[in-house]
């Protein structure tokens, strides 16, 4: 199962991560899993192309089966692709609910 956790803090994103596989198909077949991760890289390349980790907004890792999301300095563009990022996987969750689960947390200063 893909595990979504999100995490907010004051109506903002400030981690995401993504981890696991659906398993919802033969390896090479899983569409849930290929939908997921084309979402990821998407969204990681869009946070690349508008300076995330040049200007030290934030941290991004991608490896097969994870991605790790934490935003350290916010802007109104980062926001709008993370918020474009979480709408995305909604929309595979409520097709494909058996094989990915996402979670929301609202944080603390403490938290983050």
């Amino acid at each position: 199962m893909i595990e979504v956790i999100v995490k907010e803090k004051e109506q903002e994103i400030v981690e995401i991560g993504v981890s696991g596989h659906a398993d919802s198909a033969e390896h090479g077949k899983d569409l849930v899993c290929a939908g997921v991760s084309t979402a990821c890289v998407g969204i990681a390349n869009a946070l690349v192309k508008n300076h995330f980790l040049d200007e030290h907004k934030g941290i991004l890792e991608v490896r097969e089966g994870f991605v790790y999301i934490k935003v350290n300095h916010s802007d109104c563009v980062i926001q709008v692709v993370l918020e474009t990022f979480v709408t995305i996987l909604e929309t595979i969750e409520e097709s494909y609910a058996k094989y990915m689960k996402i979670k929301k947390m609202e944080v603390g200063n403490h938290d983050v």
